[in-house]
């Protein structure tokens, strides 16, 4: 298969998107946060640059951040690869299909002095100009449960 044939059906999600997103982790307080995502096609590559920061509503302080790729494998499955500000490295594997991109969890690596994340699942959804952005998490030995949740609107389209 062609970069072009692999990229093709990933262009929609191509861009930078930002919204607002909320935090779900029962454990800790709810919480409101500003998320920005980039999307970039790599040229002459079968990969796409992801890239993503969350800021609070509140203070404009940098919470998060997390840059890394997507790889296009044949018949829309993907690879996430992630390097995480807080000190974690994430490989998830999984499907483009009608618009969602569900990824299950491959290889969660974490440094010596984070917390024990035990398990991640990302969920992206988009629908026309609006993309959300779904992360389920376990820390230690607890069950996952929601972590956070945001809704993005397209900002700028295509490779920005």
């Amino acid at each position: 298969m062609s970069v072009a044939e692999l990229q093709a059906p990933f262009a929609p999600w191509l861009g930078r998107w930002q919204g607002e997103g909320r935090g779900l982790w029962p454990a800790e307080p709810r919480f409101r946060y500003h998320e920005t995502v980039l999307i970039e096609a790599v040229p002459e590559r079968p990969v796409l640059r992801f890239s993503q920061s969350a800021t609070d509503s509140l203070t404009g302080e940098l919470t998060h951040a997390e840059v890394g790729f997507i790889r296009l494998l044949p018949a829309q499955a993907v690879e996430l690869i992630l390097a995480i500000a807080g000190g974690y490295t994430e490989i998830h594997t999984g499907h483009l299909h009608d618009g969602v991109m569900t990824l299950q969890p491959h290889t969660v690596a974490i440094s010596p002095a984070s917390l024990a994340l035990g398990l991640v699942r990302r969920r992206l959804e988009l629908k026309g100009d609006q993309l959300r952005n779904t992360i389920a998490i376990s820390v230690g030995a607890a069950e996952v449960g929601r972590h956070v949740e945001s809704r993005l609107q397209r900002a700028v389209a295509g490779a920005a």
